[in-house]
C-alpha cells in the first residue's frame, strides 16, 4: 500500500515538473525571438515578441493548444498593427548587424517544393 501512494505521489510531482517545463519552454521561445530582432536592431519586431512572451508566462498559454496559442497572437497582432518583417528585411539586418540567423527547422515549408533527399 506504502508502495502504491509512493508511486502515485511521484508521478504527481513528475506531471508538475514536465507541466512547469512545458510554460517555461513556450513562452522561451517567444523571449528568444525578441533577443534575436534585439540583436540584429529590429526594435519594433523585438517589442512585439517581448510582450507576446510577457502574455504567454502571465495567461499561461503552456496550457492552450498550437492553434489557439497562434491566434492569440494574431489577434494580438491586429491590435497593435504589428507587420512581421519580410525574411528578407530580417536577414540583411542580421548580416549588417555580425549576426548568423539560426537554420529554419525541418518541416517549416511542409508541401513547397522539394523534399530532402528527392
Amino acid at each position: 500500500m506504502k508502495t502504491l501512494i509512493l508511486s502515485a505521489a511521484t508521478a504527481s510531482l513528475l506531471s508538475l515538473a514536465a507541466f512547469t517545463t512545458a510554460q517555461a519552454r513556450d513562452c522561451t521561445g517567444f523571449s528568444n525571438r525578441a533577443s534575436l530582432y534585439t540583436s540584429i536592431g529590429l526594435t519594433d519586431s523585438a517589442t512585439f515578441w517581448s510582450a507576446v512572451a510577457a502574455e504567454c508566462e502571465a495567461s499561461n498559454w503552456a496550457e492552450l493548444d498550437r492553434s489557439a496559442v497562434r491566434e492569440n497572437i494574431s489577434t494580438y497582432a491586429d491590435t497593435t498593427g504589428y507587420e512581421r518583417p519580410e525574411r528578407e528585411t530580417v536577414q540583411a539586418a542580421a548580416t549588417a548587424a555580425g549576426v548568423e540567423l539560426p537554420a529554419r527547422r525541418n518541416g517549416q515549408n511542409k508541401g513547397r517544393g522539394k523534399r530532402k533527399g528527392q
